[in-house]
């Protein structure tokens, strides 16, 4: 599976007026890799977003990454998106696409080592959602990239302004939450990520 340089992580506390409105508004701008993140989420709440978000992705012909929930992504979405701590199991689970979240470059190894199609690294800016997290930055971010051979997603405090020098360091894409959800217009936001990223 090919994917596209830009993912949309999803943040309901952020997605107005509704995660619904906002996901479609997102998709409307031409996003075709959304990844579903709600991980606090009790059960049945989480397996209702992902149903809505897996309609929409299908209506939009948008691939849908579920975070966490195996189960759930092997019924309704097009792979998973796995944490950090999954580097510890032998093999990863049996699924079409799927990823992890790293922090080093040894961590991307691993992750590709033991059957991860991409890797998403970060934060490599400054971040609201990680405050007083020193930024990893565009130098390690190029580490990364040379290290492995599978696509790696930067994230992390990502806009139009910096997201072009995400791919000038060697990542295959970004992976954005604010700079689309916190947006005035949503679908432009995404307009713009894609213009820059092409």
């Amino acid at each position: 599976m090919k994917l596209p340089s830009l993912m949309l992580v999803t943040s309901r506390h952020q997605m107005k007026p509704s995660f619904e409105r906002s996901l479609e508004s997102a998709l409307l701008g031409g996003a075709a890799l959304v990844q579903l993140r709600e991980r606090e989420l009790k059960p049945v709440v989480f397996s209702y977003l992902a149903q809505l978000a897996a309609r929409l992705c299908h209506i939009y012909d948008a691939t849908l990454l579920i975070n966490g929930q195996v189960n759930i992504a092997r019924l309704i979405a097009d792979g998973a998106h796995l944490p950090e701590a999954v580097l510890q199991e032998v093999a990863l689970p049996d699924i079409a696409c799927k990823g992890v979240s790293v922090h080093s470059v040894d961590n991307a190894r691993r992750a590709a080592e033991i059957g991860a199609d991409y890797v998403i690294f970060g934060s490599v800016f400054a971040t609201a959602s990680h405050p007083g997290e020193e930024p990893a930055g565009l130098d390690v971010l190029h580490e990364v990239a040379q290290a492995v051979e599978i696509p790696v997603f930067a994230i992390g405090g990502i806009s139009a302004m910096n997201a072009k020098s995400c791919l000038e360091a060697g990542a295959h894409g970004v992976a954005v939450m604010s700079a689309v959800w916190q947006a005035p217009d949503v679908m432009q936001a995404v307009r713009d990520l894609r213009e820059v990223l092409q």
